[in-house]
């Protein structure tokens, strides 16, 4: 949850690079508009119990979570305005996510009509 926490302080900014927020969970939207309003985001946070968008953009990747069994990674995702995926990248593990500024860093390139890092591929810090 903290990283949404990071999205919403930094909400502005990423507009400003074209980027639209949203958070998609497998929780049910009730919990999600709890999350949402904790956290007082500025973006939606939408529900994909029956993991249909992770399909769709091929971001399903179950682990095994010691403590709640399989569950998917979490997974950051830029799409274009056509829909393409311009950039993707997987948690290395359940609790540790890309930090923002590394999204930051991949917008901006992408603002600036340049390519985003490869798939399967870790930008330089």
């Amino acid at each position: 949850m903290a990283e949404l926490g990071e999205f919403a302080k930094h909400y502005e900014e990423l507009r400003a690079l074209d980027v639209q927020v949203l958070g998609v969970s497998v929780d049910p939207p009730e919990i999600n508009r709890g999350v949402q309003q904790n956290l007082k985001a500025p973006f939606p946070i939408l529900s994909d119990a029956k993991h249909e968008a992770m399909e769709a953009y091929g971001t399903r990747q179950p682990t095994k979570n010691p403590d709640e069994g399989i569950m998917n990674t979490s997974t950051l995702v830029l799409v274009d305005k056509t829909g393409t995926i311009r950039w993707i990248r997987p948690a290395d593990d359940y609790r540790v996510r890309a930090p923002i500024e590394q999204v930051l860093s991949e917008a901006r390139k992408l603002k600036q009509g340049g390519a985003a890092t490869p798939r399967g591929q870790r930008a330089k810090p």
